[in-house]
């Protein structure tokens, strides 16, 4: 059971960065020694998608925060402005996407 589990993060751990690398645009920030890409999502303005790059391939690290909080942390250095929580949605592959508000 073991040597499966770790055949399958050992596949994941390859073939993740490879599948969501291509064609990414953003912002690179590091919250809490992690790294995230903050990007615009292209259908709806003032929507913005937060990314973990896990560059170490631990992929049953545990983490230093709830990755939610740390995607909120790195909503708000990435664009500058607050994020609607109640707009929060993390898909399958992890992405947290939010609205961020911004005062003018």
């Amino acid at each position: 059971m073991m040597k499966q589990t770790a055949l399958a993060a050992a596949l994941c751990a390859i073939l993740a960065p490879a599948a969501w690398a291509k064609g990414v645009e953003g912002k690179q920030v590091t919250v809490l020694g992690r790294d995230w890409v903050v990007a615009p999502v292209e259908d709806t303005p003032g929507r913005f998608s937060a990314t973990r790059k896990n560059l170490e391939h631990l992929a049953f690290r545990p983490p230093a925060v709830l990755t939610a909080r740390q995607a909120v942390r790195a909503l708000r250095t990435a664009t500058g402005c607050s994020v609607d929580l109640d707009t929060l949605v993390r898909n399958i592959t992890g992405t947290y996407s939010a609205q961020v508000i911004c005062r003018k």
